[in-house]
């Protein structure tokens, strides 16, 4: 019974069973149309011949005027064998009708089998009465005859329904053995199995055309496939292999090179100059570029060796087979070389350079991992000291792990909010009053104590944290601005903006965001930023600093003469304040090109509207200095140390315990 149902789940059985079901259906409904039809054709033709055959035999008998001959006219009748019943019946009474004679009208009447019917006599005048001849017709044989027609057409019907049977049985295969081909090739497909074409062999079009489609859909997943494999394997930008596809290819070639017994040479490629010219002439000029010195690096190389693009700026070249140590150099001075030639973009010169990291094998280590990381470790050596390419060296390995270890702690620092802001007074010096402090972040780091902004900025920037890092600082200095105006103290603070946070144009808002959501007064920050955070994109950094302006936050120029800007060059930009750096201030006393310096700068900005604050003031004479030389304000140890905001509030009230810790004046105007 289970392999009975089973057999009815498969097409072949579905196709049987929908021929049964309807023959079912049909063949009843046409055995009887059939039947009916031949039954009112046989009997119909019988009625039409006995009333002829009866009409006939009458006029026959009527020209015969004897009636003993047409007694014995109807004795010869009976004697046919083709009439039942006859008699002459004298309608006047001398003969008179058989009491159970009852004319038909219609085959099979009175179910006797016998059709009777009258059919008057046409005799002469000579007779002096009617007569009527009743006739009896047998309808036994037209009975078997519609017998015979209906056991014929069940035996046919039979017949029929069982070669429609065979036929499904047959031709059921016929159709459902390629659809089985097709079910199995979307299995395969399904598996993973693109690469076995579809062979379906059938005569039937419409499964041949849906053959068709499928080997169409399945040439269409290769190739497609193949060009997602390609896209997961290499740099969509340059074409180059990526990463995945480099260490693949990278274990391959340490397996080769066991088996040879030959080296093998890593490098890792750090571009120098790539973002400034990214972030100057924009990231269509930086992906350029990007194409650009890839396409230089692989006319140095071999075809058997590899490049690829680990993102950013960083690249990777594989050399399968290196026959020593200053094989691998000379290929890296070659690589170094292909960037000597400077790239013109919009009809100016741009000079781009790298750093090259290299690890051997087996010498600095015999995995895939073990030689990129190595590798990725004398990179930043090289770029740290200014080289054009270095060997891993195992003594920088531990300066390494523990720059990494330290970058995973400040990003822990960050999320956890562990950080510390102290506030360094900003005083005016001609009445000693401090009305703005500056906000530098501290980290009290758990096993290296504490640590001063210089030992972990660059680090927060290589790391991709200074982001993080800068609305971390916004944050604590806005809850403190607010905190003051509350106490109502009228102190500005001023905070240190990145140069990347004057590229990220999202960045404005979000500073802006954190300040509404303490309630601070934008008046009362002060945002610094350096010369070349303006450099690098001199449009760009305007229209951000100009929403920064309308807000009402006051800008200063901060470390100003370390950089490349002029005054007349800043003067296009909404700027409040121009803070000299710390080497002209202490040095001006004994350098005369110092005090130069610092009095060009005081009188230029002056002129131009701006206040100048002095960094670096250490000692009571450079503060005397700076007075006469008509500096607004100053900053440094002799005048106020950097402090928490508890420190801060006592020094500002006077306690004296916090002028011992802080020193210098603490006149605060509030």
């Amino acid at each position: 019974m289970s392999r009975l149902r089973g057999f009815f789940n498969t097409l072949t059985g579905r196709i049987v069973l929908g021929g049964m079901m309807i023959n079912l259906l049909l063949m009843p409904l046409l055995l009887y149309g059939v039947t009916y039809l031949v039954k009112r054709s046989l009997e119909s033709s019988f009625v039409d011949q006995v009333r002829m055959d009866s009409h006939l035999l009458a006029e026959n008998i009527s020209q015969n005027q004897d009636p003993d001959s047409i007694r014995d006219m109807i004795d010869e009748i009976m004697l046919s064998g083709r009439y039942v019943y006859a008699r002459l019946v004298d309608e006047s009474g001398n003969t008179p009708a058989d009491p159970g004679f009852q004319e038909d009208f219609f085959f099979g009447q009175h179910g006797d089998n016998v059709y009777y019917i009258a059919v008057p006599l046409p005799l002469n005048e000579e007779f002096d009465s009617d007569f009527v001849l009743h006739l009896g017709y047998d309808e036994t044989p037209v009975v078997e005859h519609i017998e015979d027609t209906v056991h014929l057409c069940i035996t046919l019907a039979g017949i029929y329904m069982v070669m429609i049977l065979l036929a499904s049985g047959i031709f059921g295969p016929l159709i459902a053995r390629p659809l089985r081909s097709l079910r199995a090739g979307a299995r395969n497909i399904t598996c993973g199995g693109y690469d076995q074409q579809l062979l379906v062999k059938t005569s039937i079009s419409e499964i041949r055309s849906l053959a068709n489609d499928f080997e169409t859909m399945r040439q269409e997943l290769v190739r497609h496939n193949k060009e997602l494999e390609y896209q997961s394997l290499h740099d969509a930008l340059t074409g180059l292999p990526n990463r995945l596809l480099l260490q693949d290819r990278l274990r391959q070639a340490i397996y080769s090179a066991q088996r040879e017994d030959h080296m093998l040479a890593l490098f890792m490629i750090d571009l120098d100059g790539f973002k400034a010219i990214n972030d100057t002439l924009g990231h269509h000029y930086g992906d350029i570029l990007l194409q650009q010195v890839s396409s230089r690096i692989q006319g140095a190389l071999r075809k058997t060796d590899t490049i690829a693009r680990f993102g950013g700026d960083e690249f990777c070249i594989l050399l399968p087979a290196v026959a020593s140590m200053e094989h691998a150099t000379e290929i890296a001075r070659k690589v170094t070389s292909t960037l000597e030639q400077p790239f013109i973009f919009e009809d100016k010169p741009y000079n781009v350079g790298m750093s090259i990291g290299i690890a051997l094998y087996p010498e600095h280590g015999t995995d895939s991992a073990l030689l990129l990381r190595h590798a990725d470790v004398a990179m930043y050596v090289a770029k740290n000291n200014n080289l054009d390419y270095t060997l891993y060296d195992a003594s920088q390995d531990k300066r390494s792990i523990s720059r990494l270890s330290l970058m995973w702690d400040l990003r822990r620092a960050i999320d956890n909010g562990d950080l510390i802001l102290e506030f360094q007074p900003v005083v005016t010096l001609a009445t000693g009053a401090v009305e703005s402090v500056e906000s530098l972040v501290r980290w009290h780091h758990p096993k290296r104590g504490m640590l001063m902004p210089e030992e972990f900025i660059a680090l927060s920037e290589q790391a991709n944290l200074i982001k993080p890092l800068t609305l971390w600082v916004m944050e604590n200095a806005a809850r403190q601005c607010s905190r003051w105006q509350t106490q109502g103290r009228e102190l500005s603070v001023s905070i240190n903006l990145s140069p990347r946070s004057l590229h990220d144009r999202l960045h404005p808002r979000q500073l802006l965001d954190i300040i509404a959501s303490h309630g601070a007064d934008p008046r009362r920050l002060i945002l610094e930023f350096t010369e070349t955070a303006i450099i690098s994109d001199p449009r760009g950094t305007r229209a951000i600093l100009e929403e920064f302006s309308a807000a009402g936050m006051a800008l200063a120029i901060d470390d100003f003469g370390t950089g490349y800007s002029s005054l007349s060059a800043l003067k296009k930009l909404p700027l409040d304040i121009i803070k000299i750096d710390k080497s002209f201030i202490m040095d001006m006393a004994a350098s005369r090109d110092d005090l130069v310096i610092v009095r060009s700068t005081i009188d230029l900005a002056h002129n131009m509207g701006m206040m100048v604050v002095a960094e670096g003031v250490i000692s009571a004479a450079i503060q005397e200095q700076l007075l006469e030389l008509g500096c607004d304000r100053g900053q440094g140890y002799h005048l106020g140390r950097p402090m928490d905001a508890a420190q801060l509030e006592a020094w500002l009230d006077g306690d004296t315990g916090a002028d011992h810790a802080c020193g210098g004046s603490r006149t605060h105007r509030a």
